[in-house]
């Protein structure tokens, strides 16, 4: 009987040990796989001229040049339109160029001859542009890093989404020696996991003074009995799409309304200029800031500061959203913007502000100020500026 019990113990302690072990090695040991490739390229024995060079040629360039490439969804997307703009009100037009790149071309030979032709100071890199195959797309960012060093180029990466294992590791082979990377989630939450601090986390939407004049310009367009209900417009993706419909459920019941104006991931994208309506036009804007669950990705339990944030606090409605982690640097909830917890939570708030439009009003018109204030103060161009020092773009 005491054999028994005591392998039946055993057995239990065994089952909890590897249980514990391997929740340990996919929670702690595979997010920082990126630290492996980032110290091979940052402790790689560079010539002696070569590093000299590298070192001297953006001292000897008397004003910057700065390429911008678009990522998977090209010069097309929202994104990379006000990148482009508001580093050209930043840098003056003639210091900004695009690049496109050719998905049937060499990706790594389409930078070189860039580099060659245009001899910029600093370069714009988007690790969802190359190849999305692991092995190719880290032997791609080791090539890119080589021509960047030798260049005495600084790399700024745009990270969308941290969380991504293969884009992490490329944007940390990248910027090993130089440069920084922009990320959307706190990068006090995801410091562990990231090899270097040179990190710009959270960071706002590059989102143009431009813009904002038209967004201006939309809002007072709006109609005077606007729908009363609450909408949701972009990428539909678990959790968010179980969260949405909670909140819809939750409302439908009580005779309110929440509008889903979702797309699946990689659908068809409406127009920028109904885009920019849905988000103007209505009271009341929803987001979720969960981040994608995936098998290639790390710690998606981190909230993260999507564009939304921006986009709909600068367009005058305004925005029921969790309250993630580094945004109140920008934003603060009950002053800028309306906080959630739960579906029940963002109900219940969503109730309120349909139906009290003085407090609604209030705060959507006080975060429009407030981001109107950090678009005009050039916050995110000045966050790369004190982020790379004496490597900056101006």
């Amino acid at each position: 009987m005491h054999g028994i019990c005591h392998g039946t113990v055993f057995l239990i302690l065994e089952k909890f040990i590897l249980k514990n072990l391997k929740s340990w090695f996919k929670d702690q040991c595979i997010p920082r796989v990126v630290y492996i490739p980032f110290f091979i390229f940052k402790i790689f024995p560079i010539p002696f001229g070569v590093l000299n060079k590298s070192h001297k040629k953006l001292e000897s360039n008397s004003s910057t040049s700065l390429c911008l490439e678009a990522g998977i969804h090209g010069w097309e997307s929202i994104e990379f339109k006000e990148l482009y703009q508001s580093a050209c009100e930043y840098l003056g037009d003639d210091s900004v160029d695009k690049v496109i790149i050719n998905r049937d071309t060499c990706y790594v030979k389409q930078i070189k001859k860039v580099i060659l032709e245009l001899q910029p100071t600093h370069y714009f890199y988007d690790p969802r542009t190359g190849s999305q195959k692991w092995y190719v797309g880290v032997w791609q960012a080791y090539r890119i890093a080589w021509l960047f060093h030798i260049n005495g180029i600084i790399p700024v990466v745009l990270l969308t989404d941290l969380a991504i294992r293969s884009w992490r590791v490329q944007s940390g082979i990248v910027t090993a020696k130089r440069g920084c990377v922009i990320s959307f989630v706190s990068s006090r939450e995801v410091a562990p996991i990231f090899p270097h601090r040179r990190l710009i986390s959270p960071s706002l939407m590059p989102l143009s003074e431009k813009t904002i004049e038209f967004l201006s310009d939309l809002f007072s367009q709006r109609p005077t009995t606007p729908s009363r209900k609450a909408i949701f417009t972009g990428s539909l993706y678990e959790p968010r799409t179980k969260i949405l419909n909670e909140i819809k459920n939750k409302l439908s019941k009580d005779g309110y309304c929440l509008d889903i104006k979702g797309r699946e991931m990689g659908g068809v994208r409406v127009s920028d200029l109904d885009y920019w309506k849905n988000l103007s036009h209505s009271l009341i804007v929803v987001t979720t800031a969960d981040q994608l669950n995936s098998k290639n990705a790390d710690w998606c339990c981190i909230q993260h500061m999507i564009y939304r944030y921006l986009e709909v606090i600068a367009s005058g409605s305004l925005l029921i959203a969790p309250d993630v982690p580094g945004l109140r640097r920008y934003f603060l909830a009950d002053e800028h913007f309306v906080s959630f917890t739960t579906s029940e939570d963002a109900a219940q708030k969503i109730r309120y502000y349909l139906d009290n439009e003085d407090d609604r009003s209030r705060i959507a018109k006080q975060g429009k100020e407030r981001a109107q204030a950090l678009v005009a103060a050039r916050t995110f161009w000045l966050a790369i500026d004190v982020c790379l020092q004496s490597d900056s773009l101006t």
